[in-house]
């Protein structure tokens, strides 16, 4: 299982650089194409905007996993490790149960969106299939997260056993 989410992680990792990668060109051609021609790309606000919404989302997983988050430790790392491992399970814990609720709320507006028809001003893109790919993100985090609980959970009672 533990092997399944870091490939999950990664994969939706390497789709969020490409996505960056493509804004970023998107906007750098869309600029020059302003300023040189007086021709803007159509449709690079709508890129932009629902690129940027799709790299935070399938990025937290894999930063996640790295440990790149940013943490305010400063009075937990006083305490023992056992301690230590026992907040950061309890902390995972949280984290997943609160990426449940968020993949399960951007579902369910996702299925609005779809009910409502709605779509992006210039591209006419449909916009759920953005928040379904939000929520996968989000559920990918809430595994790692989850996985991570019971990593530290484990340790917990392989220190408490020795």
């Amino acid at each position: 299982m533990e092997k399944i989410i870091h490939m999950l992680s990664k994969g939706l990792h390497y789709v969020a650089q490409l996505i960056l990668a493509l804004m970023m060109f998107m906007v750098t051609f869309d600029v020059l194409g302003r300023w040189l021609f007086h021709r803007p790309i159509k449709g690079t606000v709508d890129f932009t905007e629902l690129g940027l919404c799709i790299v935070i989302f399938l990025g937290l997983a894999y930063t996640h996993l790295q440990n790149e988050h940013i943490t305010v430790d400063f009075i937990v790392e006083k305490f023992p490790k056992k301690i230590q491992w026992i907040f950061e399970s309890v902390i995972n814990l949280l984290i997943a149960g609160l990426m449940v609720l968020v993949a399960w709320s951007l579902l369910e507006n996702s299925q609005r969106l779809l009910n409502s028809n709605t779509v992006t001003g210039d591209l006419g893109l449909p916009v759920y299939v953005f928040a379904i790919l939000a929520a996968i993100g989000a559920v990918v985090f809430a595994l790692t997260a989850l996985l991570y609980t019971i990593d530290y959970a484990q340790k917990v009672v392989k220190d408490h056993e020795s």
